[in-house]
């Protein structure tokens, strides 16, 4: 009996499990902030409405950042709350964007109003050729 069989013979094993599966997926996909593009983020940035932030190693954000960043990791944050809490939303970038996520849950603990995530981190934003600073 292949793997197939087994699961369709026991439907009422497999169904819980597939919801169970999909939910946790839709749930880490949200956790911490809504992903936003590369173009959105610039938007947000040229209007002054947000704040950029940066939670890569020093090492990594001097060797190219975005323009404006700044560059706090996430066990510094609440050392950084005044620069975090402006008012302002914060966009929260990283290498790929798989740590931006926990980051945005430990904002919103420190709460700061909207975390957003840049999609895929500076990944997407290589991939639009924008710019960084070094």
């Amino acid at each position: 009996m292949d793997l197939f069989d087994f699961l369709a013979s026991r439907w009422y094993l497999t169904l819980p499990l597939l919801v169970t599966l999909i939910s946790w997926w839709f749930y880490e996909s949200n956790k911490g902030g809504r992903k936003i593009s590369p173009s959105e983020a610039v938007s947000l940035n040229n209007s002054g409405d947000a704040i950029i932030l940066d939670i890569r190693p020093r090492d990594a954000f001097e060797s190219g950042h975005i323009h404006g960043s700044i560059n706090i990791q996430k066990e510094n944050f609440s050392k950084q709350e005044h620069l975090l809490n402006q008012g302002k939303s914060v966009i929260v970038i990283s290498e790929n964007g798989l740590d931006a996520g926990g980051a945005g849950v430990e904002l919103k603990k420190l709460g700061v109003g909207e975390v957003l995530l840049l999609r895929n981190g500076l990944i997407s934003w290589a991939e639009e050729s924008l710019p960084l600073v070094k």
